[in-house]
């Protein structure tokens, strides 16, 4: 193993070994969802100031870790999470950009060296870091705002080095923030996606077809791309209000927009581009000053195979069922029940009562209550022997929904949930 990542994962390992022995000294890491009083509360402040030190300082993997995670702490008690969105939020739209100088090296090896010509004016502070890369605001030639879109110059051995380290801190870590979440399975298929991101042609051409599905849609933008080479990608900048802010500040209003917005997203996306977004954490959406939403970062998406069934409709017809052996026929058929296994339709339909409770809601307020008691009741399964497998393909896809639900939780939206999935669900 190189040095680089021996330091990496030393430094990362400080972060749950830190805060195992902080809620020692509390009384021990089940008493974490009880502890509310001020000296409580301190040491999970300083237990939130020590991992945006640590996640924001390094690249890669560990930048998306702090994205998910800023998007679970929904499941904490209301007086610790908001500690934890405070400084972990941030992560979505901060982080320790690359000088100029190594920008502009890409910049020359991937454009030329005449690449300044391209542009009329180019802004060498970062106006955000992303999780390979970093974006810069600048202006082309003919007058038009852009966002350029440069990654790392070593962030292909960053990701492969970081890779274990994640998935060690994910896995302590979320016994802290999540423990009904399975933290280490979490970062591994992060981490695998994450490396379909250093392909920016591959990113480039799901940004044209996911804007051609929603190009007539107003309520919608996504950003054109104007140039694509390399380890650059060049897209149409979009002004707005990023989504943490209005998570943090945003009206009743602003936050029903949004949550509406993101639903409808989730459902259209399939039958619109044959895509759905992989990977809707807040640092990707803008609201925008006519009430619409802008779209961006189309390096992690999942790729609707045509002519099967959306997962987004898996997961409406397992929620919808109406009793106990209808139930057990919809897991069989979508292959959640392996052939042979045994199953107790009551259990399950109890299982999928919370978590399904959206879908046969005319308007469901979304909040950390409903995460919270939606992964207490998956965790519940595996303690009376239900056992559910994940199909393959749709892995990534519920992932891309978990986070999408876990935002809308974020934004304690009041949303029409079953109508818009079974608006969509019909095209």
């Amino acid at each position: 193993m190189k040095m680089h990542t021996l330091g990496r994962m030393a430094r990362l390992s400080r972060v749950p070994l830190g805060v195992t022995r902080r809620l020692a000294t509390a009384g021990g890491l089940k008493a974490l969802g009880r502890l509310t009083d001020e000296s409580a509360l301190e040491l999970h402040e300083r237990t939130a100031d020590q991992l945006f030190e640590v996640l924001g300082g390094l690249k890669g993997g560990v930048m998306k870790f702090g994205q998910v995670l800023s998007v679970y702490e929904t499941v904490l008690p209301p007086s610790i999470s908001a500690v934890y969105r405070e400084r972990l939020a941030r992560l979505q739209e901060q982080a320790r950009p690359e000088t100029a100088d190594v920008v502009f090296r890409v910049l020359e090896e991937d454009l030329g060296p005449d690449w300044r010509g391209l542009f009329g004016s180019f802004e060498p502070d970062a106006a955000a870091a992303a999780s390979l890369g970093q974006v810069h605001r600048a202006v082309r030639s003919d007058g038009r705002p852009v966002a350029v879109k440069v990654q790392y110059p070593y962030a292909r051995d960053h990701l492969l080095g970081d890779r274990e380290a994640v998935i060690l801190a994910m896995r302590l870590l979320t016994k802290v923030v999540a423990p009904e979440l399975d933290g280490g399975a979490l970062a591994a298929e992060l981490m695998d996606r994450l490396a379909e991101e250093l392909d920016y042609a591959r990113e480039a051409g799901a940004q044209r077809r996911f804007r051609s599905g929603f190009r007539a849609d107003p309520d919608f933008r996504v950003p054109d791309v104007v140039l694509q080479r390399g380890r650059v990608l060049i897209s149409e900048w979009i002004d707005g209000t990023p989504l943490a802010e209005v998570i943090a500040t945003g009206s009743r209003a602003e936050r029903d927009r949004a949550g509406l917005l993101l639903t409808r997203l989730m459902f259209a996306a399939v039958p619109r581009s044959g895509l759905l977004h992989g990977d809707p954490h807040p640092g990707n959406f803008r609201l925008l000053a006519g009430g619409g939403l802008g779209v961006l970062d189309f390096g992690a998406m999942y790729r609707h195979p045509p002519g099967t069934e959306s997962p987004l409709g898996k997961w409406m017809r397992i929620h919808l069922a109406q009793d106990p052996d209808e139930l057990v026929r919809v897991l069989r058929e979508l292959e959640f029940l392996r052939p042979g296994v045994r199953a107790d339709g009551g259990r399950l339909l109890e299982l999928f009562d919370r978590s399904g409770a959206p879908a046969r809601t005319e308007v469901f307020r979304f909040d950390g209550t409903y995460l919270r008691e939606t992964l207490e009741r998956m965790t519940s399964s595996l303690s009376v022997g239900l056992s559910l497998a994940f199909p393959p393909d749709f892995v990534h896809a519920q992932r891309a929904l978990g986070v999408g639900i876990g935002v809308l939780c974020q934004l304690e939206a009041d949303v029409p949930f079953q109508a818009e999935a079974l608006r969509w669900l019909g095209e």
